[in-house]
C-alpha cells in the first residue's frame, strides 16, 4: 500500500520507507497478541496502515487506505469495528 500512496503522490520516498518499516513492526505486534478471526487479511493490512499513517501524521485519507487495500467504502465500513480494535491493541 505504501508504494500505491507514493505512486499517487500522497507520500514521499522517505515516508514510504517509514510506512513499510512501521507496518511490519505493528503487524508483528498484532500477530503476537493474536489477530481477530473476524477480520480479513485486507482488513488487517488496512488497519495497520491506518495506524502507521496516523502515528506519522501523514495526510492520507481513510478512503485512500481502503482503496490501497482493495476495499470500497462499504466493505471498509463493514470492517470498522475490527480495525478500531486493532488500533486500540497496537497503541498499548
Amino acid at each position: 500500500m505504501a508504494e500505491v500512496f507514493a505512486e499517487r503522490g500522497l507520500v514521499s520516498s522517505d515516508e514510504t520507507e517509514e510506512l513499510v518499516r512501521r507496518s511490519y513492526d505493528y503487524l508483528d505486534a498484532a500477530v503476537e497478541k493474536g489477530l481477530s478471526p473476524k477480520m480479513s487479511y485486507r482488513g488487517i493490512a488496512a488497519g495497520v496502515m491506518l495506524k502507521v499513517v496516523r502515528d506519522l501524521g501523514l495526510q492520507v485519507s481513510e478512503m485512500d487506505i481502503a482503496r490501497g487495500a482493495g476495499f470500497d467504502k462499504r466493505s471498509m465500513a463493514a470492517n470498522a469495528d475490527a480495525i478500531a480494535a486493532l488500533l486500540k491493541d497496537s497503541s498499548t
